[in-house]
């Protein structure tokens, strides 16, 4: 998550710095080795909040702090304070024309293994002055976070609609068959799900947005076809595929970096009735999209576009 500011202005209230900072360390003691302050001044402004709001905000354990109700919400408060007054901060840059700052993304895991690396290296080498802080979540968490305002894009499968999100790009995912080079259906250039019927399959598990999709209109298959291998974990179920005569029904943007790798292979299905995935960059209308967060919003847009029509 998003630590304490760096900003030379100083928005966040002291003590709601300090709360924070006893949360996220786990003591009045880790945090004021982590700021530099005096423990008893953290302490006193901790006890003067909870005596202002006549709540409490710590369980006071024999081994350090937990936070009750309360000092969650007000760690919610502390987060959010924080990502604004960093906004401001780069705000105030973007209007002097520099292009710096930290760009926050929430982004799919299945991105984690090549887009999202290729990203961090072209911010690096093309943008030096900017920072990326990147937290993978699901498709409903995205776009909580981008209401919410702690992220400033989105990039995400199947994204669910709200009221202010605008999609800077959006593309069509559509389902295919993924297996290594050497598999007996390797050569083919398009599958029916009935050709996989004497083939031994792998498959997301129900915790994930694909395998909930697949299985809302095609459970039947799965049926069938009873997975050797369900997981949560992607890397595990590319790794499994190679060099096997496994079968895993994904998209390409899952398994592209082995596929350019030459390590798999991606057979597109036509199934009329396996309706495409698609996969989203986007931003909210309520707030100004800063000159870093346009220059890495609008260079995933398209680079995502041109990987998916290569």
């Amino acid at each position: 998550m998003i630590g304490l500011p760096t900003m030379s202005l100083h928005l966040v209230p002291r003590p709601l710095r300090y709360v924070k900072a006893v949360a996220d360390h786990g003591s009045i003691q880790a945090a004021s080795r982590a700021l530099g302050i005096a423990a008893s001044a953290i302490d006193r402004h901790i006890h003067a909040m909870e005596e202002a709001s006549q709540t409490q905000l710590f369980e006071r354990q024999p081994r350090g702090m937990r936070l009750t109700a309360a000092g969650e919400a007000l760690i919610v408060l502390a987060r959010r304070w924080e990502v604004d007054a960093d906004r401001l901060d780069e705000n105030l840059a973007s209007m002097r024309g520099q292009e710096h700052g930290t760009v926050r993304l929430a982004a799919m895991d299945s991105l984690a293994n090549g887009f999202l690396p290729e990203l961090v290296e072209w911010t690096r080498l093309n943008h030096p002055r900017i920072n990326l802080s990147i937290d993978v979540v699901t498709p409903t968490e995205a776009a909580d976070c981008l209401e919410e305002g702690t992220v400033d894009v989105v990039i995400a499968f199947n994204l669910p609609k709200q009221r202010y999100q605008h999609r800077l790009w959006t593309g069509e995912l559509p389902f295919g068959c993924a297996m290594s080079v050497e598999h007996p259906l390797a050569s083919r250039t398009e599958l029916a799900l009935s050709d996989l019927n004497s083939h031994s399959t792998i498959a997301q598990s129900m915790v994930l947005p694909i395998r909930q999709k697949l299985d809302h209109s095609h459970s039947w298959f799965f049926n069938d076809n009873i997975p050797v291998l369900s997981t949560n974990s992607l890397q595990l179920l590319k790794k499994s595929l190679i060099h096997t005569e496994l079968v895993l029904i994904t998209s390409e943007l899952d398994i592209l970096p082995e596929v350019e790798a030459g390590l798999l292979v991606f057979v597109p299905l036509r199934e009329r009735s396996l309706r495409p995935q698609n996969v989203s960059v986007a931003v909210d209308t309520r707030r100004t999209l800063l000159r870093a967060a346009r220059v890495v919003s609008e260079h995933a847009a398209t680079e995502l576009g041109r990987k998916l029509s290569a």
